[in-house]
């Protein structure tokens, strides 16, 4: 809520001006009790701009806030890139050594058939 400034105003003074006129006393009185209460609590433009400041200084400590958090998070997000290339390199490298050696069995298992072929042919 906009903090409200109290502006002074001589009910006594308004009621005299009022009478002066030829307003009856009791117009005079319902007058200056509207005006009063209209005018009891003013927002002038240095309360708003006060306002206006306190506020976009809250907003600027909460972007920063959010800013920190999400660099943080961005770079837990890239550590968990690294770890996750990191392992898909080590299963890569597992696939090749078991490719290998599959391989090399499928070799030897052909070389062995030739071999029992030659002596038994």
């Amino acid at each position: 809520m906009v903090p409200a400034m109290a502006l002074t105003f001589d009910t006594r003074k308004a009621v005299q001006k009022l009478r002066q006129q030829g307003l009856a006393e009791r117009a005079a009185d319902g007058i200056v009790e509207v005006v009063e209460e209209a005018t009891n609590t003013v927002v002038t433009a240095d309360i708003l701009r006060s306002e206006l400041q306190a506020l976009r200084g809250e907003f600027r400590a909460e972007m920063a806030e959010f800013r920190g958090e999400f660099r943080t998070e961005f770079a837990q997000v890239r550590t968990e890139m690294a770890e996750n290339r990191a392992e898909m390199a080590d299963f890569r490298a597992e696939m090749w050594r078991a490719f290998w050696i599959f391989g090399t069995g499928i070799v030897a298992a052909g070389g062995v058939i030739v071999t029992v072929a030659n002596v038994l042919g």
